[in-house]
């Protein structure tokens, strides 16, 4: 991969910096020790302001990914001895990290929501997915998108399992921004909304291999949605 970084167009681009940078760190082109490109290097590479990018540096150095050296540079920290919130992590994962992370919460939660959720859970779900149609009528895709994280919330905390919901929580504070690319590119699909009506229906019946198959369907149709993106 080219340690060379790629113009962002955003209205957050502070994040979108920060998410690149990350990358760089996790893959390894940022070396633990290493210094990272000049302020005017990344304004250049990134196509973005001074002040974009000396928020994001500061953002990092927060999260103990980078140290600055005053008359030196911006360096990276060894990741060994640093102490990076949960959510700076997930924001420097590969879209496959994603993925296969997805795959593991997600599964596991229906299974374990078909097995452990409470009558408020499926009221919870259901006003969730009314939101959904609601927001696709009126052509709101970040409202559809929202929406649509809140009813996999949902499922997580009707798993009854409070960990697993904190760490679906974390995790879909970054996927959020994934989906909202996903959807404003190639529109709400149809098969979205019999999926999830089919996953409410197989939890409010405690059907857990049935939750699986429809939360397994939905993540196939995903994931192949996004790699139709990724390889336009």
């Amino acid at each position: 991969m080219p340690s060379r970084l790629t113009p962002v167009r955003s209205r957050k681009l502070g994040d979108l910096v920060i998410q690149q940078i990350q990358e760089k760190i996790s893959l390894g082109i940022f070396a633990p020790g290493a210094k990272i490109p000049t302020e005017p290097t990344l304004m250049a590479q990134l196509g973005v302001g001074r002040s974009t990018v000396r928020e994001a540096i500061r953002v990092l150095v927060s999260a103990g990914l980078l140290e600055v050296r005053q008359g030196d540079g911006t360096y990276v920290l060894d990741r060994t001895t640093g102490h990076e919130p949960l959510e700076y992590r997930l924001r420097r994962s590969t879209a496959e990290e994603i993925r296969e992370v997805r795959r593991i919460i997600e599964v596991e939660t229906a299974r374990l929501a078909a097995q452990n959720r409470t009558p408020a859970d499926i009221d919870t779900m259901r006003e969730a997915l009314e939101k959904k149609r609601t927001a696709r009528a009126a052509g709101d895709s970040h409202g559809y998108v929202t929406a649509d994280i809140a009813f996999h919330t949902a499922v997580a905390a009707a798993s009854g399992n409070g960990l697993l919901a904190d760490l679906y929580r974390s995790f879909s504070m970054v996927f959020q921004d994934f989906l909202d690319i996903l959807i404003a590119d190639r529109g709400v699909n149809q098969y979205q909304d019999r999926i999830h009506h089919g996953l409410l229906d197989a939890i409010a019946d405690k059907d857990p291999d049935k939750a699986v198959s429809f939360a397994m369907e939905a993540l196939d149709r995903t994931t192949s949605d996004a790699k139709a993106l990724e390889d336009r």
